[in-house]
């Protein structure tokens, strides 16, 4: 049968499209950012096509210079920012790694507990265990966003489970695993405890939360493309020595290709992260996410909150209306550039909400005055005030035209970088 399959200008038609949009749209969808200009640089570098394998140096040698950006600067500024004595790279992504961390740190058989979907957990974790033949129970809950520490107790001494795997991909307040790792050295020495940190991974490593390792934590990671704003990746930090080898046993044969452009991308983007405000980054986007969600609350947008607070992460949580249509109104938003993350429910939540990120916004340079201008947007539009603000959408826009915290041009030229290198940097910043 003959399909009318489109060709190639279709593709790059939509390409463009896309393209146009972003530039005109704010992103708030907590599991995505944007890279730098310079960190977008080694997809289309000849190195995006390689393998990497540091061990048969004789066999893959196409990689070998670009590995070493790997071995000599990505390894070890991730292990100085995650406090970690041992880090992994080659996980593709947070399911990926999620994948390694749980078959490399509780055997088929044995018994790992998980965050469930209503206390924020991950839809996926519980259904990837039993897929590696690893039985799950849910971490108890207390009032959703919390670890019911009493109810944990029993539980750990009962089971004395091999894992516990504590994720969190819908949150506002970022566990304490100092509270976890007690219960556990009480009642079950031998479980592990793991910290996928996917959505804070940005935060942790510039400083903003602690490291997972100095709270208790015998291993954390997660994906690199969140409040962390690097290329679709993964990483295992611990200081365990065992730990490291059980996770580097799996990953060598779950991963092949780890994708090397990626792993270079990333270590661009932690360098920036260290030398190009990384630190201010993180504190802002705490700053314009309570603001966010404070100015919205002040305007009488219904916004979850708890005795804690509106959130303590780049999590807000946004109600719509009472009998509003939630899937029209996400269009309607998407029509005048903003792009929200509607989901049916959240912990708490038994109705559909806006899950929205400030870090996006906050990478593209955002501050006070953007979030205080979005705040009235928001209003507006959710309150069924003024049903088109294009216009001043466009304004805020127009003040986040590039990345911020990231190195430019003239930094660049001003190095002595390669002049094809700094003529293709170029192209990428102005496209950005």
């Amino acid at each position: 049968m003959q399909l009318d399959i489109p060709g190639i200008t279709d593709v790059l038609s939509l390409i463009g499209s896309h393209d146009t949009r972003a530039r005109r749209s704010i992103n708030f969808t907590p599991s995505e950012n944007v890279l730098s200009p310079l960190a977008r640089v080694p997809f289309v570098s000849d190195l995006y096509a390689r393998y990497f394998f540091d061990y048969f140096r004789t066999s893959f040698v196409s990689g070998l210079d670009a590995g070493r950006v790997q071995m000599e600067i990505l390894e070890p500024i991730l292990r100085q920012m995650a406090r970690a004595e041992y880090v992994d790279v080659r996980p593709m992504s947070g399911m990926n790694c999620a994948t390694i961390a749980i078959a490399g740190l509780c055997r088929s058989g044995q018994t790992m507990l998980t965050v469930p979907v209503e206390g924020g957990g991950h839809t996926s974790t519980a259904a990837i265990a039993d897929r590696l033949g690893v039985r799950t129970l849910p971490v108890p809950m207390r009032d959703t966003h919390f670890v019911d520490v009493e109810r944990l107790d029993r539980l750990l001494a009962a089971e004395r489970p091999a894992l516990v795997y504590f994720d969190q991909s819908s949150l506002l307040f970022p566990a304490d695993p100092r509270t976890i790792r007690e219960v556990i050295d009480r009642r079950s020495p031998r479980t592990v405890l793991y910290v996928d940190s996917s959505h804070t991974n940005g935060l942790i490593l510039a400083g903003a939360l602690p490291s997972p390792l100095d709270r208790g934590a015998h291993a954390f990671g997660g994906s690199t493309h969140k409040t962390l704003p690097g290329p679709h990746k993964g990483f295992v930090a611990t200081n365990d020595p065992e730990l490291r080898d059980r996770i580097a046993s799996i990953a060598y044969h779950f991963v092949s290709q780890h994708h090397l452009a990626a792993a270079v991308s990333l270590a661009i983007t932690l360098i920036e992260m260290r030398d190009c405000g990384g630190k201010e980054y993180a504190s802002r986007v705490l700053e314009n996410a309570q603001r966010f969600a404070r100015g919205l609350s002040d305007r009488g947008i219904p916004v979850v909150r708890t005795e804690q607070g509106f959130t303590r992460c780049h999590q807000v949580w946004v109600l719509p209306p009472p009998g509003t249509d939630a899937a029209a109104l996400s269009r309607r938003l998407y029509g005048q550039g903003l792009l929200v993350n509607l989901f049916p429910d959240l912990p708490g939540v038994s109705r559909p909400v806006f899950r929205m990120s400030m870090a996006e916004m906050t990478r593209w340079g955002g501050t006070e005055r953007e979030v205080d201008d979005l705040v009235d947007i928001f209003a507006e539009l959710l309150s069924a005030g003024r049903d088109d603000l294009r216009a001043e959408v466009a304004d805020v826009k127009s003040r986040l035209a590039k990345p911020r915290y990231c190195y430019d041009y003239d930094q660049l030229a001003a190095m002595g970088v390669d002049s094809g290198l700094l003529s293709l940097f170029q192209r990428i910043e102005q496209n950005a």
